[in-house]
């Protein structure tokens, strides 16, 4: 019998404020380390900019955000079973591992949560605010099977990116910047007969922009948050999705964790 090959996948695009090559590069070595699986990074060309605003503590800043081509992951990975996750998802044990194998040939987060208690994801249930009743569906992690079924997913996905106005006005969502979480949706829904399936059993672990790593350390992440209006700081372990980028490329917390493993 031919073993089946398994891996995890990066996607990024250049960004001339943020160094996502770099981010990639940590978030696989802590995959690879993790999961005990190779990894394979590859650089999106840029077909679209989008304009992104990020919100962080000390204020506002507006970027240039290339997040097109997400939906090309299945012909990218050499694999046959891939955990695709985004250059800001930091993984920190071997969870995600057990997916390799799995009866299903494609699985998404549902639902996204943060850490620090701030509920900040809580109006992410439904691609719109006054509940459509469109449910959200997250890209930041993705495990799939190099087969038809995850294929038809990853060619819809491309399908909604290509008609994505026409989708934002059929379901009430704004159509500028695109976002692959809401192409992912619709496609993921389309696939699986709008039912709630087809995806992780765990609910996806995060950090707003607002926030910050401030330390990294056996395995231990140190947060500051804000919540009700009141600074804290926290200790938290396992896998992270690290909204705020800046608080990893400019301090020493990316040096910790890369000589973590």
């Amino acid at each position: 019998m031919t073993l089946k090959s398994k891996g995890v996948l990066l996607l990024y695009s250049e960004n001339s404020k943020l160094d996502y090559k770099r981010l990639a590069e940590l978030s696989a070595r802590l995959a690879e380390y993790y999961l005990d699986v190779p990894s394979t990074i590859v650089k999106l060309d840029v077909v679209q900019e989008n304009i992104r605003t990020f919100r962080y503590e000390d204020g506002i800043e507006t970027i240039v955000w290339n997040n097109i081509g997400r939906y090309d992951a299945f012909n990218l990975s050499p694999y046959d079973e891939t955990i695709l996750i985004d250059t800001d998802y930091f993984i920190q044990n071997d969870n995600l591992a057990n997916y390799f194998g799995s009866n299903q040939d494609f699985l998404c987060h549902n639902s996204s949560y943060d850490v620090t208690g701030n509920e900040i994801f809580r109006h992410n249930r439904f691609l719109e605010s006054g509940g459509n009743g469109f449910e959200m569906r997250w890209a930041t992690v993705i495990y799939f099977k190099k087969n038809k079924h995850a294929k038809k997913i990853f060619d819809t996905w491309r399908t909604v990116y290509e008609n994505y106005g026409y989708y934002g006005r059929l379901l009430g969502f704004r159509r500028n910047p695109f976002r692959n979480d809401f192409a992912l949706s619709i496609a993921h829904n389309i696939c699986n007969g709008y039912a709630n399936t087809n995806t992780f059993v765990h609910n996806l672990p995060a950090i707003s922009t607002t926030d910050s790593v401030i330390d990294y350390g056996s395995n231990n992440w140190l947060i500051k948050y804000n919540l009700r209006n009141s600074k804290n700081i926290m200790r938290y372990k396992g896998d992270l999705h690290v909204m705020n980028k800046k608080c990893i490329l400019q301090t020493d917390v990316y040096n910790k964790l890369w000589n973590s493993v």
